[in-house]
Formats: structure tokens, C-alpha cells, sequence
């Protein structure tokens, strides 16, 4: 291997000398690119030290290459503006361990037998998205770790959040989480508990819209006997069973402005009554509460007391859905395959990208919670050892339905004579633009969920191809 690699050169990375010099003649004899060949991943990567080639071919077959491929493909991931297209020569699924890192930087796939065709409608398509989307800076997750909970995201807000309640956690003050069904509020509760000083005492949790009205309160503060008819006995509540620990109160936007009341008055004196008596008692235990809506709306539609809503917002904390957290869906979900293989003790060792694709596809309504019961479903069906989209619900193969064409069955455009690959991909990547606005009657909003980039994302794709002043036939989303 020449020392002295062209900046312009191709990289071929694979230790099978056939191969090799078949992808090097077609894209020399095709496609006028100059090819550099690493026959191992080892070479490949002290290449990569020093120099920048404009793409990368890598072979990822099984047995390909005696080394394994994850230093390489986290090379590739933390080159941060300099980014590049990664292409895998692949005939089977990722291997598990490092599918995340390859799903995160591998802009498409060759299968074999290496196809001329294939190759065009490639390099002049789908390498569009990756040029382009070159992150600012490495993409390395945030990871904070408790005692029972491990919370891992590559998504800013998310690692803000983290960072945030880590912070609050080791404050005696109550806190707010406010999210959707399923974001993961209860998990986030119990890490804050567990990196509390109070993590060695009780946790424990009370979901209020899962009880009738008439007895949250009883479940709250307790009873003496005789409060009410079928109080045969007394019983202690959450405030006083938590002892020094933690109290989680979910959902909380169904107390009623009374329930409301007392839980204030706990929260500014820590003193309650339990039902049916006058004997005042003092709760010693740290609060957390949270919420599936705006409690800001309810307070303004007078459904939630002001004075209530005002104490708690101070340390309020907003849990990301999933379908703003794109980049967090594959590694999530590969955590939750080795969690549920361990668990029902089933030996899955490949994930194939196209299962992949379905799950970044799909709007995921109920959050992570759903994304881990599909999983589960997945992982329970697979026969193979690999997880394919054969795997998964049906309702997958509609979302997949439901996108635009990919781009490997798009016509190319045809760029002016002499253009460089990066005005080709350049004018592609419009046309792309245009092609999933058409099919989305111009709405912004299903367009970016489709195309699996956020709103802001689309955006700025738009503004650089001078799209943003287009009048659209419909009001966008």
C-alpha cells in the first residue's frame, strides 16, 4: 500500500485480493475514480490517521477478516466534520456488537455478486445523505450510570436532561418530569433516586391515573378505621410507608384541585392528616412527581392550581419522545435484544440493516416503552439468529411502505458534464428533496419523519439547496 494516498482516492478495505480488484475496475472503468486497496482493517485505519479519502468500500462479510471491524467503524464515527461516505460489501446482517457503531455510519450496501448497476444507482444517490449529513463533532454517546439503571443518548437535549438531574439529584428538592407515555419517566425517577444520598431507603411509586379518585388520597396519606365503609382497618400511606427514601407520583395531572391542595401543603411543610383523622404527621421522604401533559395548559384551562404548578415547574424536566431521538433508536433497541435474549436465554448474533431501517422508520406513538415490547416480540419470533423485518409486527412493513423510494430505486440525475461527485450528489439529494415534498403534499412535518431526519434537519437541507422560498400547494406542517 503507497504511503502517499491521493485525497481524491476510494478506499477499498477488504483482505480478499478478488474482490478487491473487481470493485477497483468498476470504479475505475465506471465511474473514474481513483482506488486505494487496505487488505486488512488494521491498514485501512492507519490510513485513515492521515489521510482523507472521498469514500470508503468495506468488507464486512463473515470471515472476512480474521481482526474485528468495531476499532475501525468507531475510527470512522469520530471523525467528526470529516465524515465520510462508508459503503459495506456485506452478505449477511451486522454482528450485534458493533451494529450500532455500522448503523450510524454506513450510507449504504453493496451485496454480492458485486452488480455494475447496483453500483451507479449508489454512488450517485445514496452517498447524498451522508456527504451532507456530516455531524459538527464526534458523536459519542452521553452515559450516566446508577445502581439498577444504565441511561445512554446521543441526542443533545436528552444529554442535557441527564446532566441536569444528575446535578439535582443529590439536592434534597423536589422534582418534575413531564414526557409522554412511555418516554422512560419512571426509569429516570429511579436514577435520581439511586444517585441520591436517600438511595439506600425505599423507593416507590404511585400511578394516580391508574386508581379511582375516591381512593388516591387513602393511597396517599393513609386511613384510620371507620374513615369510610370498607375501612375495616387502618392503613399507612406512600408518604409515611417511603420512610427517608423517595416517592414517585405519577401522572399527576388527574388529582382533583383538592387532592392538589394537600399534595402542596406536603410539598411546602411535608404535613399531612391521613383520612378520617385530625392527628397531624410530617413525611420525611423525597418527591418526584410527574406528568403525561402540559400542566402549563391545564393551569391555564384553570384544570390544575396555579400555586401547585408554579412550585413544581422550577425543576421541571421534559423527556424527549423517541421520534425526536432518531439516533438513539438502533442502540436502544440493540441494548434491549441483548437485554431480552439474556432474559429468555435465546442466542441472536446478527441484526440486518433493512431490520434496522423498519425500526428508524416507525413513528413509535408509545415511546420507548414500545420500542422494548416490540423488540421482545422480535427477538421471540427469530429462528435464525439473525433479526430481520420477517421479525417484526406487521404494522413495520406499512410504515416501510409508507416512505418514499429508497434511493438505490431512484433514476439518478444527471448532473452537468465534468460536475464533481459532490455536485452530483448535490443535484440527487435536491431531487430527493422535491420527490418526498411532492409525495407529502409539501408538509415539512411528514416529510422529515419519512425521510427519518427531524424538521430542523429538512430545513436546512432546503435552505441550502435554495428550496425554502418555494411556494408550496399546501399550508407545510
Amino acid at each position: 500500500m503507497s504511503p502517499n494516498v491521493p485525497s481524491d482516492a476510494t478506499l477499498v478495505v477488504s483482505r480478499d485480493r478478488v474482490l478487491a480488484d473487481r470493485l477497483r475496475g468498476m470504479l475505475e472503468e465506471g465511474h473514474h475514480h481513483r482506488v486505494q486497496w487496505a487488505s486488512s482493517y488494521g491498514e485501512a485505519e492507519r490510513i485513515l490517521q492521515n489521510h482523507q479519502p472521498q469514500a470508503v468500500f468495506l468488507d464486512l462479510r463473515a470471515g472476512a477478516d480474521p481482526e474485528d471491524p468495531s476499532r475501525l467503524l468507531h475510527h470512522l464515527s469520530q471523525r467528526g466534520r470529516n465524515r465520510l461516505p462508508v459503503v459495506a460489501v456485506s452478505d449477511a446482517g451486522y454482528v450485534c456488537d458493533w451494529a450500532a457503531v455500522a448503523d450510524l455510519i454506513i450510507s449504504g450496501r453493496l451485496s454480492l455478486p458485486l452488480d455494475r448497476r447496483q453500483l451507479a444507482h449508489l454512488l450517485e444517490a445514496e452517498l447524498a445523505q451522508s456527504l451532507f449529513d456530516a455531524p459538527a463533532g464526534p458523536p459519542g454517546p452521553r452515559i450516566v450510570r446508577s445502581r439498577s439503571v444504565t441511561c445512554k443518548t446521543y441526542t443533545p437535549e436528552m444529554a442535557d436532561l441527564l446532566d441536569q438531574l444528575v446535578m439535582m439529584a443529590a439536592h434534597d428538592v423536589t422534582l418534575l418530569l413531564v414526557g409522554e407515555t412511555g418516554t422512560g419517566k419512571t426509569t429516570l425517577a429511579r436514577m435520581a433516586h439511586e444517585l441520591s444520598p436517600r438511595k439506600d431507603a425505599r423507593l416507590l411509586t404511585l400511578g394516580c391515573g391508574a386508581m379511582p379518585s375516591e381512593l388516591i388520597e387513602s393511597e396517599l396519606f393513609g386511613h384510620v378505621r371507620g374513615a369510610f365503609t370498607s375501612a375495616d382497618r387502618s392503613k399507612v400511606g406512600k408518604f409515611e410507608a417511603a420512610g427517608e427514601g423517595t416517592l414517585l407520583l405519577d401522572e399527576i395531572d388527574v388529582l382533583k384541585p383538592a387532592q392538589q391542595a394537600k399534595l402542596l401543603r406536603v410539598i411546602e411543610t411535608g404535613e399531612f392528616e391521613p383520612v378520617g383523622s385530625n392527628e397531624t404527621r410530617v413525611s420525611r421522604a423525597r418527591l418526584i412527581v410527574a406528568s403525561n401533559v402540559d400542566l402549563k395548559e391545564l393551569m391555564e384551562r384553570n384544570e390544575f392550581r396555579a400555586d401547585l404548578y408554579y412550585r413544581l415547574n422550577t425543576l421541571e424536566f421534559r423527556v424527549t419522545p423517541l421520534r425526536d431521538r432518531p439516533r438513539d433508536i438502533v442502540p436502544m433497541a440493540l441494548d434491549f435484544v441483548e437485554e431480552l435474549c439474556a432474559a429468555h436465554q435465546i442466542e441472536i448474533h446478527r441484526v440486518h440493516p433493512d431490520f434496522l431501517a423498519c425500526l428508524k422508520s416507525y413513528a413509535w406513538p408509545g415511546n420507548v416503552r414500545e420500542l422494548k415490547n416490540h423488540v421482545r416480540r422480535a427477538v421471540l419470533f427469530c429462528r435464525s439468529g439473525e433479526l430481520t423485518p420477517d421479525d417484526l409486527a406487521p404494522q413495520f412493513a406499512e410504515a416501510m411502505q409508507g416512505r418514499p423510494r429508497a434511493p438505490r430505486e431512484a433514476s439518478p440525475v444527471l448532473a452537468p458534464t465534468g460536475a464533481t461527485l459532490p455536485e452530483k450528489v448535490a443535484a440527487n439529494e435536491r431531487a430527493m428533496l422535491e420527490q418526498a415534498l411532492k409525495e407529502h403534499d409539501d408538509n415539512r412535518t411528514a416529510t422529515a419523519r419519512a425521510l427519518g431526519i427531524s424538521r430542523v434537519g429538512l430545513y436546512k437541507k432546503m435552505k441550502r439547496h435554495g428550496m425554502v422560498g418555494r411556494t408550496p400547494r399546501h399550508k407545510k406542517g
